[in-house]
């Protein structure tokens, strides 16, 4: 299994590692800080480089089997190379932003209004959000934007924990989607928005809520019965 050093220290920028296969899919390394995509948030880019100075591009990074395979511009990788990878520092930033930031949003619709997420996708751009409302109000919804973004000028920090999935199971709070948790492990970790919200999350974070700066509602439209995708970006 890939060791995932992401999950350890999300600043990590560079590491590095053996090449455990090479195939025409990608690359397997037996360690990496590649984010894979997953949970509605984009998968890490950057490149790996040889001993001898040869650069390949990573173009996108995937959950395969346990491993993450990373996929590359081109060939010319094999088993057993000693590689150093580097990220695109400045999107995965992006998305670490974001990430948190949605945590912080729906952790207020959750935790003030009772309302679940559906779905979300994430890109360095922008983020969208899938709620489920009972009777959707505009009015509640921008309320729940004031308050996500009250709860971000406290500069709280955000931590990392780990708890066996057996217990964390019986804790209902630590999972905001509406569709449930269909992951099979032993040990789950949990980001915790001190003092604010608690979750079950393999992904990238900031370190505190002063990095995401001030989340701004930029659209929302009706997605079914009682779906509302919402759409926000991130102002400095």
């Amino acid at each position: 299994m890939t060791d995932r050093l992401y999950q350890q220290d999300s600043y990590l920028k560079t590491f590095q590692s053996p090449v455990v296969t090479a195939t025409e899919e990608g690359v397997v390394l037996a360690r990496t800080t590649f984010f894979p995509v997953g949970g509605g948030v984009q998968g890490d880019q950057g490149s790996l480089t040889t001993a001898d100075g040869e650069s390949y591009r990573v173009v996108e990074t995937v959950d395969q089997d346990g491993e993450v395979l990373h996929r590359m511009d081109r060939p010319g990788l094999s088993a057993g190379s000693e590689v150093t990878g580097s990220l695109d520092w400045e999107r995965r930033y992006a998305l670490m932003r974001f990430h948190t930031a949605t945590h912080v949003l729906c952790g207020v619709m959750f935790n003030d209004y009772g309302v679940k997420v559906t779905g979300n996708q994430l890109t360095p751009e922008k983020g969208r959000v899938d709620f489920s409302f009972e009777a959707f109000d505009r009015a509640l919804l921008e309320e729940g934007f004031q308050r996500a973004n009250a709860i971000v000028a406290r500069k709280l920090s955000v931590n990392i924990s780990y708890l066996p999935a057996r217990e964390a199971m019986q804790r209902p709070e630590l999972f905001k989607l509406e569709t449930g948790f269909r992951h099979h492990l032993e040990t789950l970790r949990l980001v915790e928005i001190e003092g604010f919200d608690l979750q079950a999350d393999g992904g990238c974070h900031v370190s505190h809520l002063e990095e995401i700066g001030r989340l701004v509602l930029t659209k929302s439209e009706n997605k079914g019965k009682s779906n509302r995708r919402v759409y926000f970006v991130l102002e400095d």
